[in-house]
């Protein structure tokens, strides 16, 4: 818990003393260290940004859609597959097997069942 907690106010000073550099940069217009040491970065990230907002600039409607379809055939296949994996496993069980067929409406129908219609569709 304590070096959670010294963590955070280490973070918190460093973020004011960032802050307060920054606010002396702009007032008296001398670049830091600390922006000096920034800047080759600055072009790297720069390139980065161009090319997600080129990127990002082919993307419309249409492209939208087809990009949705693909991700959602590509997350909802696995799940296809696990499920067809679990009904044959399921289907492979005889208790299982007795139970899906009286949930589809195909479980055996006894003669002294609680219920006329079930009667009735047993003699059909």
């Amino acid at each position: 818990m304590y070096p959670l907690i010294i963590t955070f106010y280490l973070s918190f000073i460093g973020i004011i003393v960032m802050v307060l550099m920054k606010r002396h940069e702009v007032k008296s217009g001398k670049v830091t260290v600390v922006s000096r040491l920034g800047q080759g970065s600055d072009q790297f990230f720069h390139r980065i940004f161009s090319l997600v907002k080129e990127g990002a600039s082919y993307v419309n409607k249409h492209s939208f859609i087809a990009i949705a379809q693909v991700a959602a055939f590509h997350v909802l296949l696995p799940i296809r597959k696990i499920y067809v994996e679990l009904k044959h496993r399921a289907l492979s069980n005889p208790h299982s097997r007795k139970v899906v067929d009286a949930v589809r409406g195909r479980g055996e129908i006894t003669p002294h069942s609680a219920s006329f219609y079930l009667r009735r569709i047993g003699d059909k």
